[in-house]
């Protein structure tokens, strides 16, 4: 493992979500999606681009080491590498979503609130209004897509 991190900007939840799965910073599995999006296309730091610091970034990512791409010399992501890494962790939480919320809901009548504020609970999320309307939206969203096509999830 090395000390080499890139340094995101996400959203609250997904921040929150991240750090309590894998810890601050993020350590990933070596051979998970995400971990395969950096090792595709991290790179040497350009000449022209100063490194990351963690200056106006909220979610640190600890560098896999791959044998291919020693972290010290390979520590750069660019911007669209970076924003596929992040829709990657945004899918994580949206299967986790499904699998926790949904499981439920299919067995449970009445209120679908107190769930979202458990799933919140357990995966580190401040139940704050904020974050509660994000959460609670993106799940009626996923939802939705599938209930316009006969699927009940």
């Amino acid at each position: 493992m090395s000390d080499y991190c890139i340094y995101l900007k996400a959203e609250p939840y997904l921040v929150c979500f991240l750090t309590t799965a894998y810890g601050n910073p993020v350590v990933l599995e070596r051979d998970s999606p995400e971990a395969r999006i950096i090792r595709e296309y991290i790179s040497k730091t350009p000449a022209d681009v100063t490194p990351d610091v963690n200056a106006d970034f909220n979610l640190a990512i600890r560098i896999p080491f791959f044998k291919e791409a020693d972290p010290r010399v390979y520590n750069y992501l660019g911007k669209a590498a970076k924003a596929a890494l992040l829709e990657s962790f945004d899918q994580l939480v949206e299967k986790c979503m499904m699998r926790e919320i949904g499981a439920l809901e299919n067995i449970r009548r009445g209120k679908i609130a107190p769930t979202i504020y458990a799933f919140m609970e357990k995966h580190g999320i401040p139940d704050d209004d904020k974050n509660w309307y994000t959460i609670s939206q993106k799940y009626y969203r996923l939802r939705k897509k599938y209930l316009i096509n006969g699927i009940k999830v």
